[in-house]
């Protein structure tokens, strides 16, 4: 393992973790996680590359090493945009990354804000599903109910209490590798290691329990559409050949983003960088050390089955 150093950044009066990895005086990359995921994850893939680049990965709010939202907030969607938005400029990253939510995050922040980095890579990150307009009844039903359950609806103190233990970290990585059986063991226990904490009876998951209650607000691809589309720098979307959060209309969206190579990683799932970590380090250098020029060697081109399959160069 590499050293690590962790800061911390005040954003509206959260603490921001964010860890990093390799000489400050390096090129700049920074990556984002995506859901109920942490900065940390991304280790083995920075321990692969800090000797030539300076990683920055932060935890999101109410994920990792960061504050959780106090009594009587919640975790909206801008409120991850504008932190991102703090760090990108705290930081002034060459390259971002962003994985799943991060992917959303990053992109979105990154369309408003022409010129703050060199190139862009998206693992499976070209947005969630979209929820049908009517489906939002029912969906702001389910927000409010959720909201009631003891616990969710208390203070910080409170929804730490509900987080229900486990034994051992051998249990967490277990349940790790149950939700992704394409997970490698020694891997599993590594996440497991770094995204709990103990507690009296066990060990927790970092997050918030609060993140597990669904949005109030469906994402609608047409927003999505507008902001990908004012993506002004290289854009790589690379998605798992086996994801399991591939949009039908993947084709319609990368054909959108003016500057963009889409590739496939063959034998990998939606967390394609716990899976195939020294693959994903190979790909992501090749792509910073020339931006928009060619495919990386590790990808198919175009996109997995399930979409329009075909290959999207600008």
């Amino acid at each position: 393992m590499k050293p690590i150093q962790t800061d911390f950044h005040t954003v509206r009066g959260l603490r921001l973790a964010v860890h990093r990895w390799g000489d400050p005086s390096l090129p700049n990359v920074l990556f984002h996680h995506g859901f109920l995921d942490h900065g940390h994850s991304f280790a083995a893939i920075a321990e692969r590359l800090c000797d030539r680049w300076h990683i920055i990965a932060p935890d999101a709010r109410g994920h990792g090493h960061s504050d959780w939202i106090g009594s009587g907030g919640y975790y909206h969607f801008a409120d991850f945009w504008h932190d991102f938005d703090a760090l990108l400029h705290v930081y002034a990253p060459d390259h971002v990354v962003g994985h799943s939510m991060g992917g959303m995050i990053t992109s979105a922040v990154l369309a408003v804000r022409p010129g703050q980095v060199r190139s862009l890579a998206l693992l499976d990150g070209m947005g969630p599903l979209e929820s049908p307009v009517a489906a939002w009844p029912a969906r702001l039903e389910s927000w409010l109910d959720a909201l009631r359950v003891p616990g969710f609806a208390g203070d910080v103190a409170e929804r730490r209490i509900v987080r229900r233990p486990m034994a051992t970290l051998e249990d967490a990585a277990a349940r790790l590798q149950k939700a992704n059986p394409r997970l490698p063991a020694a891997m599993a226990l590594r996440l497991a290691t770094t995204n709990t904490e103990d507690v009296v009876g066990g060990l927790v998951w970092r997050h918030d329990p609060l993140h597990r209650t669904p949005s109030a607000r469906p994402f609608r691809t047409d927003e999505g559409m507008r902001l990908w589309a004012k993506l002004a720098m290289p854009v790589l979307s690379v998605y798992a050949e086996h994801s399991e959060w591939l949009p039908p209309d993947l084709h319609a969206r990368h054909a959108i983003v003016p500057r963009l190579l889409a590739g496939v990683l063959p034998g990998a799932s939606h967390n394609l960088h716990h899976e195939q970590p020294e693959t994903i380090a190979h790909l992501l250098e090749s792509w910073w050390n020339a931006p928009g020029q060619c495919l990386p060697d590790c990808l198919l081109p175009g996109e997995p089955r399930g979409s329009q399959v075909g290959l999207t160069a600008g």
